[in-house]
């Protein structure tokens, strides 16, 4: 196997010659005539966050927005899907539909009405490391908001009738979803990378989601939501001394309860070249995933990877969409991803393709990613790429809302409020060496795991060059 990746390596390199050379360029693209020139970036304003403490552990980020009359409540603490027990694995899809289902003094009707009166809505979620509960509305509302969200985090009672409406709720979904090829290829694609690590577990098993009880979920909610573990983001239109008061007066005598879970160790960094196939007998398109694991969240190529990856495939105008969608028409929307949790990453090819070109698409996605470990972007790539991150960033970040979400996100990743500020300077900083180096240390194809989903009669001979492919059922 590792030999025979070697081989398919060097017919990646081979092609960037036949294409004009290790330095591949292309023409820059022409201004658009009529139109004036970019205007000047604008930087990230960022308002002052106050951070504070509880005396029973609870974090405070609390930041002013003066002008609109709104305000972002997040209630968020670290163990989600990936602390799940390992007799309750897909625990948390359930969990994440009944924490707002009822509490000690309010049925989930009566959750939704005093919000609907009051102009909000909330919103709960469950990612790899984290629970989080968010509440939207007007920052004239302040009080009550803050105390049924305090009666959310702190006494939800996950009532037998809505929880039985959830499991099947979900076994419902996980039977929508078993008939797309991704279903059970980023399962296994999930275990090539993490192998046992909490990380690889993505779809739940329905026998498990069917035992799930009130009481499962009670004692995973008092293990999740502590106030040591937790932290309240407030953000809008209210001076930060009173958020602190109120704060103080729904969170303050909050007290954990139950056994706290353990943390999950660090994730697998790196995987072996493996090339695997998932059998969808008479499939008409085969689904390719390619990819690796990466370093956690706050690592030190944060930035870089960001910019490399923009311009090797995360973004529409990107080199992998010009070349396997707009220049041979292989595929509609091919996408790559880089995402960083708290324990550590992936890095994520993804396309669907005719069963005829799987291995065109192949030879296509290994050459872009060797032709980015061995020769530099050019400037007009590099400079379309930070300007694109820049302001994405800056967009997303624009709301209160948005902003909690934000904050949220960088509290569970070790982060800082400071960190906001990094940002846009960071991604500025990178060259064009850094991407290359990106290229060398991350994307060269000799580092990645395939893994594909298709009729096996019809694809596994042409995957040959590649190695030998080995089937594997989820």
């Amino acid at each position: 196997m590792k030999n025979k990746w070697i081989i398919s390596t060097l017919i990646s390199l081979s092609l960037l010659t036949a294409v004009g050379g290790v330095s591949a360029k292309k023409e820059k693209d022409a201004p658009i005539k009529g139109l004036p020139d970019y205007a000047q970036d604008k930087p990230l304003i960022l308002p002052t966050v106050v951070e504070k403490k509880l005396p029973n552990g609870l974090t405070l980020w609390l930041i002013e927005r003066p002008g609109l009359p709104l305000i972002s409540l997040y209630v968020a603490v670290k163990g989600g899907s990936a602390s799940d027990p390992d007799n309750l694995k897909g625990v948390s899809d359930v969990l994440s539909s009944t924490i707002s289902a009822g509490t000690k003094t309010r049925s989930s009707r009566q959750i939704a009405e005093e919000l609907q009166a009051l102009g909000a809505e909330i919103d709960v979620g469950i990612g790899k490391d984290i629970a989080f509960i968010g509440i939207d509305g007007l920052s004239s509302g302040i009080d009550k908001l803050l105390e049924i969200l305090a009666d959310t985090a702190r006494n939800a009672t996950f009532p037998e009738d809505e929880v039985k409406l959830a499991v099947e709720n979900t076994l419902q979904s996980i039977v929508a979803s078993k008939p797309e090829p991704s279903y059970d290829l980023s399962q296994v694609f999930y275990h090539e990378l993490f192998g046992k690590h909490p990380y690889a577990f993505v779809n739940p098993d329905p026998k498990v989601i069917a035992k799930v009880t009130s009481k499962d979920l009670l004692d995973i909610y008092r293990q999740r939501f502590r106030p040591e573990q937790g932290i309240l983001v407030m953000v809008g239109n209210l001076p930060t001394g009173k958020m602190a008061a109120l704060a103080d007066k729904y969170f303050g005598d909050w007290k954990g309860q139950g056994k706290n879970f353990a943390d999950i160790p660090p994730a697998p960094d790196t995987v072996k070249p493996d090339l695997l196939v998932v059998d969808r007998p008479k499939s008409v398109q085969s689904t390719i995933y390619v990819g690796r694991p990466m370093p956690p969240a706050g690592n030190p190529d944060e930035f870089s990877l960001e910019v490399a990856n923009t311009i090797f495939g995360g973004a529409f105008g990107s080199r992998l969409t010009q070349n396997i969608r707009e220049d041979k028409g292989y595929t509609y929307s091919p996408r790559t991803s880089v995402s960083s949790w708290s324990k550590g990453g992936i890095f994520t090819i993804s396309a669907s393709v005719r069963n005829d070109v799987t291995a065109a698409t192949l030879t296509e996605i290994f050459y872009e990613l060797n032709r980015l470990a061995t020769t530099l972007p050019e400037d007009e790539e590099l400079t379309r790429a930070r300007r694109y991150l820049k302001g994405s960033f800056l967009l997303a970040n624009e709301t209160s809302s948005a902003l909690a979400a934000t904050l949220t996100s960088y509290w569970v990743d070790g982060k800082t409020p400071a960190d906001l500020a990094k940002y846009v300077p960071g991604i500025e900083k990178v060259e064009k060496e850094d991407v290359r180096n990106m290229g060398r240390k991350y994307f060269a194809s000799r580092m990645q795991a395939v893994a594909i989903s298709g009729d096996a009669e019809v694809i596994r001979e042409m995957l040959s060059p590649f190695g030998e492919p080995r089937l594997v059922t989820p």
